[in-house]
């Protein structure tokens, strides 16, 4: 039996709905200033690394489904720590977590704290050592393309994560670590060497180093240049930051998950029913933006006229209206 949106079970539902939104909007922080780059905000673009230091708070708050998303990664992540540790138990040789949120903090040459952090854990292996362990509940869609740890250099939702551990690593002086990661099977455990990666660690540093001296100096870096689409996909851009880039206006739309349901819907071509349910999916979410980028892909849109019959057979040619917004019809293109 359908449910109307009328009926008192619609009705307690909604009001459910709403009241968990009201929730997760409590349980969250609004952003403020910080003096550290956080080990996970390694940004391309060393204008959007100042910004997030000096003026996170002009962001617009996190809508309350990205929220339940941050909420649920959380609750993931404990888990997985939680099944770790039993696991340790049985496991030959036997190992056991140690440490856990442990805070580290990386100095700069000119003996600042540059880059801060936590990692989730260490492992404790006995004469093994006590590598740490960074845990991540990306969007499936994201994780199930990883392989290596090289892969996270990948993706920009992705490349944040790899350098928080390779921080850790540095400034602990450890020659290993691991990165676990929540799927839809048994986690992947990735592991990661200082040594491979130690160029992307001290290039991070200078980086660092390069935006706490704009930052002492108060005047912001300089606009990025020859990446536009990193500069569209920044949620900075067109408010408080605004680059003389040759491109039309557009919405910035800075969701994973969309973007995840955009690369898989491309991969996947027009066919079965996955493509459909993630064509309906995406269009849905897409409705009525006309002109936008998200990740890789350019989003065009355009309004359509649609009749709508509202009388019976014999009058609907006289009494036929058309609604300018009844029809939207999306292009979405990859970027190169």
């Amino acid at each position: 039996m359908t449910t109307t949106a009328s009926s008192p079970a619609a009705a307690i539902a909604e009001n459910i709905q709403r009241a968990w939104g009201t929730f997760l909007e409590r349980g969250s922080r609004p952003q403020s200033p910080h003096a550290s780059i956080y080990a996970s905000a390694w940004r391309v673009c060393d204008r959007r690394m100042a910004l997030e230091l000096t003026q996170p708070e002009t962001l617009p708050p996190w809508p309350v489904e990205a929220l339940a998303r941050f909420r649920r990664g959380d609750d993931r992540e404990r888990d997985l720590l939680a099944d770790l540790s039993r696991i340790g138990r049985d496991a030959e040789p036997r190992f056991s977590l140690i440490g856990q949120q442990e805070r580290f903090t990386l100095k700069d040459h000119k003996g600042r704290v540059a880059i801060s952090g936590k990692v989730d854990a260490r492992l404790d292996l006995g004469d093994a050592g006590k590598p740490p362990l960074e845990v991540k509940a990306w969007h499936p869609n994201l994780v199930e393309r990883i392989e290596t740890f090289a892969d996270l250099f990948e993706n920009p939702w992705t490349i944040g994560g790899a350098h928080q551990l390779l921080s850790y690593l540095f400034g602990a002086g450890e020659p290993f670590g691991f990165l676990l990661l929540d799927r839809s099977g048994i986690p992947r455990l990735l592991p990661v060497e200082l040594d491979a990666n130690l160029e992307r660690m001290e290039a991070f540093l200078v980086k660092a180093e390069r935006v706490l001296d704009a930052v002492a100096s108060g005047v912001l870096p300089p606009y990025l240049e020859g990446e536009p689409d990193e500069c569209l996909r920044c949620p900075w851009y067109g408010a408080v930051c605004n680059p003389p880039l040759d491109a039309p206006a557009a919405t910035i739309l800075t969701d994973p998950a969309l973007e995840a349901a955009l690369e898989r819907r491309e991969e996947i071509g027009k066919i079965g029913r996955e493509y459909c349910a993630l064509d309906r999916e995406v269009k849905d979410r897409l409705r009525g933006i006309t002109s936008g980028i998200a990740g890789k892909f350019v989003i065009k849109g355009r309004w359509g006229k649609q009749s709508h019959l509202e009388l019976p057979a014999a009058l609907k040619a006289k009494y036929t209206t058309t609604d300018p917004h009844g029809r939207f019809t999306l292009e979405i293109t990859k970027l190169g």
